[in-house]
């Protein structure tokens, strides 16, 4: 193949966080186009993208030349107190040649984050001395030090720089960099470059500094400068380059910019040649594991093993003994003995340090070695999870063990790991966050200066699918296809974000991996610092792989925590020892639970889809569950398994199997193959494939590369007719595998997340109220958790108590039957306060008033906005007032301790200790106003400020009746009414925010309506709010009329009409409704009714329904003018005369 005369070796990739504006793919993409033999990426102050830039070039035949336009300190990196970023650091661009320029180059960029970071990650002069070797540097942008002395015309510093440079690098590996960007300080730097270059016998090489693929391009650039800077392009002051030539140019546009300097041109060539980095990605770098002295490796794991085996399996018999050999023979033979070591080292010692620690998670449970050793809880041989699914041989790969601990003590094992093999050797992996559909939208937008409301409502025209492209969306929604082809403005937002989207937006530290080196770290990757200490990789999960480094998942489950809690607290409450490992599996009230979908609170059981699913299928057996966790997928519901699954479950489906010995493998199943390692039996059992085999074929299954699956549809066949199966039945088995592979989950995982489901349940069932308990304790911090978790444990008959200053603590605690309130769920009140008031109370007891508590608590910590919470929440109910006398008295309390405590600071009570104090305490206790409660509304939302939910009551508890007769729907249930549909909330408003439309700046508002189910956003636009502004106010109750909106995740509705409860009945009640039964009915009550209806006369007609003793009914209406106006109170006399549930409103 001829290749082009020039490559771009100045090149900026998304990797330069909201600056580079080019897909490493697109760049890869255009060098093949344009045929030039390589591409340089060179990032500015990181590595981002190496791996994936490295391997995406090789495999497109493009030679990738790895480097980094590195940010060089004026001075030393140490220094760090220049005044912005222009004199903080200058640009260098630096290529590997080799893999010890490679080497450098890691170490360079890690020290820039480590050591040198003041606006940017910055290296200094030394440092580049120190690691210069197999090194190319070129003079940069306009940013350089070399320009930047040029622009301002200090030639003679520039030539001093110009030739330290030369000496640090050697004149073969140094290059003065030419740009043509139409700027005109460029061309002050380029006739500099060409003097220096003249007279220091300097090469030249002609760049680009390519920041964006296309010309077209630029303004979508410039929007990401004001996102990366938090401006607006309104903004006279944004940061903007100069001219829109910074893409990427063919190499007949470099050629003809150039044409002068035709040398500048073949430079790039030149160094091309000088740059052949090799990666290796079939090398692992796996930590060395050191045993305890004289044994190996291999003999310390066997003797683990062994140890474990004994615990684990009463009788250690033939199939255990075989299965161990043959996993340990597969570990050793792969090198991956100290990986289980290390596995089990870190995990014996959150074991050890009582950290709960999950049951296992992915296929590691596939392994009889993992089970002995205790990094899983999941005996293998009972479940027929297979080996080979984790380690498979004839794949040698690293196997992927990750761990769930408990999330609140997830941080003390890394830290051990870190200890133990050395803080050089061990850090968290960063992760990147990109610009996705609906993000940039919002990005550009605020950019171009259009309105929050704007900007919101044409994010919320893409569906909220995160896979979708803004072009799928575009070609999807038809107001959006609309509103692009006709709005010019939103047709600039469109194809701004069009042009961004994808791009990464930041860098972060992955929630859960950690990498594990055998040298430290900067001789493999780069290293990036994310925040103060936080130390991560500067390469992603999927690169660190693919170079050999071990990572693992140290996962936070808050599950484990609520295990922990809930076995800790039956100890302390009921003195019952809960051994959760080996509790019954077959437990009736756990499965009598699960089949009536109480799973609230029950680990990966609570959402609506999965207690639908528990009502259908009815749990019986702990297999049952494993099979719920693999079925609860998009794939298997749609296609119908699901529903056949449960059918066959419960006998309505006869369960046939295609051959005998489909039969041992299917029947936990019921005939349908739902997991991988089912396939992997199947192939195994029918065809002679190995274990190793069979994960290959599953593999290739899941990938469906059609050459792969013929070959694979051969062996079967083949395979299958060896061990005497008929062709045709081998192809139907074939064939029932290919399309059950696409759904198969991996049992392995199942099985131990499922056996996580199963213990939450268990405690549900046998242990509810301390293990909702534990439960609301995990998710205090969470208050829309919280208050869906007290609504649950209200709903199973449990009581929930209000925090009380007198018996709460920091968390939830059982007090008897019930749970009281924790006071670290109270707005306002730190744990430095909740210290406090716990360590005076076990000092004195229980404090009998707000004078003493206020005397014995540390008023620097339990300060005026802690106690006013306190009393707004009710945590001092138990005093005997008001809480709007206890705020009254706050002041004066607070007055009085002072005094107290400043005397005991001034030692003025040593000989009678705090006996004066006292007096004037008790003397100024009886001075109580005597004045109402607040009314039960500012109670009411005292307690939802303070708790971010009612607690002793509900605004609307007393309306329900009338709510019940007017609302059509409850918050709750708007997801599954039809898009448009009218329908009737009612509730009272939390929160109110008015607005105006961008296009006629009409006036609008966005409401948020609570009712007694739950909470949802509703849209008063202009048409519906010049009629209804007067009601729109918090905390008015109040009934909306509107149609649902369902483009986002969570409903909305569109108001038509709103309608203030009080006009409720007035306007909406036809008629009411009396139901009597003609037994034991009497004139006397008659009479009595007559006049209740007498006494409130109105408009609404009133019928009789008497119901015979033969069961007919007859309605009788009541003479017009006993005609009444409806209203709860006539509703209560009515019923208090003829009982419960006699009147209805008809609406």
């Amino acid at each position: 193949m001829i290749h082009s005369d020039y490559v771009h070796l100045h090149v900026h990739s998304q990797y330069s966080l909201l600056d580079g504006a080019c897909l490493i793919s697109d760049l890869i993409n255009l060098s093949q186009k344009y045929k030039m033999p390589a591409l340089a990426l060179t990032d500015h102050g990181n590595m981002f993208g190496a791996i994936e830039f490295y391997s995406e070039a090789m495999a497109k035949g493009v030679k990738p030349i790895i480097g980094c336009e590195v940010y060089i300190a004026p001075g030393s990196r140490f220094e760090k107190s220049s005044h912005g970023i222009q004199e903080a650091s200058f640009h260098l661009i630096l290529l590997a040649k080799d893999e010890v320029g490679y080497k450098s180059l890691l170490k360079l960029v890690s020290l820039g984050y480590l050591e040198g970071f003041y606006y940017r990650p910055r290296i200094d002069k030394e440092l580049l001395s120190q690691y210069s070797k197999g090194l190319i540097a070129l003079t940069s942008c306009l940013q350089g030090e070399i320009p930047y002395l040029l622009v301002k015309g200090k030639y003679k510093e520039a030539k001093e720089v110009t030739s330290y440079y030369k000496d640090i690098f050697g004149a073969e590996n140094f290059y003065l960099e030419l740009q043509e960007n139409l700027i005109p300080e460029q061309d002050i730097a380029n006739k500099g470059i060409l003097r220096l270059a003249a007279e220091l016998d300097i090469p030249i090489v002609a760049t680009a500094d390519i920041h964006y693929i296309s010309k077209r391009d630029a303004q979508a650039h410039e929007a990401l400068l004001c996102i990366q800077t938090q401006t607006t392009l309104g903004d006279p002051n944004h940061m903007r380059f100069q001219t829109d030539e910074f893409y990427f140019k063919s190499p007949d546009e470099m050629k003809q910019l150039f044409a002068e300097l035709p040398q500048a041109i073949s430079s790039t060539l030149e160094i091309t040649e000088k740059c052949n980095l090799e990666l290796e990605f079939d090398k692992t770098h796996l930590p060395h594991f050191n045993p305890p002295q004289e044994k190996t490796r291999e003999e310390y794991l066997r003797e683990l093993v062994e140890a474990g085996l004994k615990k684990c399996y009463r009788v250690i018999d033939e199939t255990v003994r075989n299965r161990v050999e043959h996993e340990l023979k597969i570990i050793k033979d792969t090198g991956f003995t100290s990986y289980f070591l290390i596995a089990w080292d870190f995990i014996h010692y959150a074991k050890s340090k009582g950290i709960p620690v999950g049951p296992g998670r992915g296929s590691a449970a596939g392994s009889v070695v993992s089970y002995a050793l205790g990094i899983t809880d999941l005996d293998p041989l009972k479940y027929d999870l297979i080996f080979e699914r984790f380690l498979n041989p004839e794949r040698v790969g690293l196997p992927d063990i990750d761990i769930d601990f408990c999330y609140e003590r997830r941080g003390e094992v890394i830290n051990y790991v870190i200890e133990k093999y050395s803080k050089d050797n061990v850090a968290q992996i960063i992760t990147f966050g990109t610009m996705q559909t609906r993000a940039v939208i919002r990005d550009v937008g605020r950019v171009m200066g259009l309105s929050y409301g704007e900007v919101d409502r044409i994010a919320k025209l893409v569906p909220p699918d995160p896979n979708i492209t803004l072009e799928e969306a575009i070609n999807g929604e038809p107001e959006l296809r609309n509103l692009y082809k006709k709005d010019p403005k939103i047709t600039q937002l469109i194809d701004t974000s069009l042009s961004l989207e994808g791009l990464t937006r930041h860098a972060s530290t992955h929630a859960a991996g950690v990498v594990i080196s055998d040298e430290p770290l900067t001789n493999y990757i780069p290293l990036f610092k994310a925040g103060e200490d936080q130390i991560s990789t500067g390469y992603s999960m999927s690169s660190l792989e693919k170079i050999g480094l071990l990572k693992m998942d140290f996962l936070g489950l808050r599950t484990l925590t609520v295990i922990d809690e809930t076995v800790k607290i039956i100890k302390r409450t009921k003195g019952i020892d809960i051994d959760i490992e080996n509790i019954s599996m077959d437990d009736p009230k756990t499965f009598a639970l699960l089949s009536h979908a109480e799973s609230l609170g029950v680990f990966q059981l609570e959402s609506a889809g999965m207690r639908e699913l528990l009502r259908k299928l009815r749990p019986n057996k702990f297999e049952d569950i494993v099979a719920i966790l693999a079925l609860y997928r998009p794939g298997p519901i749609g296609s119908g398994m699901v529903d056949d699954f449960i059918k066959r479950k419960h006998g309505l489906i006869p369960i046939k199997y295609d051959h005998k010995l489909l039969e041992p493998i299917l029947k936990e199943t019921y005939g349908i193959i739902v997991y991988q390692e089912q396939v992997m039996r199947i192939a195994s059992d029918l065809a002679g494939f190995t274990m190793s085999q069979a994960d290959s074929l599953r593999r290739a299954m899941s990938k469906k590369t059609p050459e792969v699956m013929e070959q694979a549809r051969t062996s079967f066949i083949e395979g299958a007719t060896k061990k005497g199966i008929e062709k045709r039945t081998a192809e139907k088995v074939f064939n029932l595998i290919e399309y059950f592979a696409g759904y198969g989950f991996n049992k392995s995982h199942s099985t131990a997340y499922a056996l996580i489901s199963y213990r939450t349940a268990y405690l549900k069932a046998n242990y509810p109220v301390e293990f909702m308990t534990a439960l609301l304790t995990s998710e205090r911090d969470n208050i829309e958790k919280v208050a869906f978790y007290i609504e649950e444990t209200q709903r199973i008959g449990i009581k929930i108590l209000p925090p009380d200053v007198n018996e709460s603590f920091a968390k939830f605690t059982v007090i008897g039957d019930t749970v009281r309130f924790g006071l670290s769920a109270v707005k306002n009140v730190g744990q430095g306060a909740i210290d406090s008031i716990i360590t005076a109370r076990s000092r004195i007891g229980k404090f009998k008033s707000l004078y003493e508590l206020c005397e014995h608590v540390d008023p620097r910590l339990v300060n005026r906005k802690v106690l006013e919470s306190l009393i707004k929440c009710g945590a001092m109910d138990e005093f005997g007032l008001h809480r709007s006398q206890l705020t009254a008295i706050l002041e004066d309390c607070l007055e009085t301790a002072s005094v107290l405590h400043k005397e005991r600071q001034n030692g003025q009570l040593s000989f009678f200790p705090e006996f004066g104090a006292h007096l004037k305490i008790h003397s100024r206790r009886h001075d109580i106003p005597k004045i109402a409660e607040w009314p039960e509304t500012q109670l009411l939302a005292y307690e939802k400020e303070m708790l971010g939910f009612y607690i002793t009551g509900h605004p609307l508890a007393k309306y329900e009746r009338l709510l019940k007769t007017y609302v059509t729907t409850l918050i709750k249930d708007l997801g599954k009414k039809r898009a448009e549909e009218e329908v009737i909330l009612g509730g009272i408003i939390t929160k109110v925010k008015f607005t105006t439309t961008k296009a006629k700046n009409e006036k609008m508002a966005i409401i948020n309506l609570e009712d007694l189910s739950g909470q949802s956003e509703v849209l008063v636009f202009p048409s519906a709010y010049t009629t209804t502004e007067k009601f729109i106010r918090k905390d008015a109750i109040v009934c909306i009329k509107g149609k649902v909106n369902l483009r986002e995740e969570k409903p909305k509705l569109i108001a038509n009409n709103i309608i203030p409860l009080e006009e409720l009945q007035k306007k909406y009640t036809q008629a009411i409704i009396i139901n009597l039964t003609t037994t034991g009915i009497d004139e006397k009550s008659l009479t009595i009714l007559k006049s209740i209806l007498e006494s409130h006369p109105g408009t609404t007609p009133v019928y009789l329904n008497f119901k015979m003793a033969d069961g007919k009914k007859v309605e009788v209406s009541v003479e017009e003018k006993l005609k009444v106006e409806p209203s709860d109170e006539l509703a209560v006399e009515i019923e208090r005369l003829l009982g419960g549930g006699t009147v209805s409103f008809k609406t």
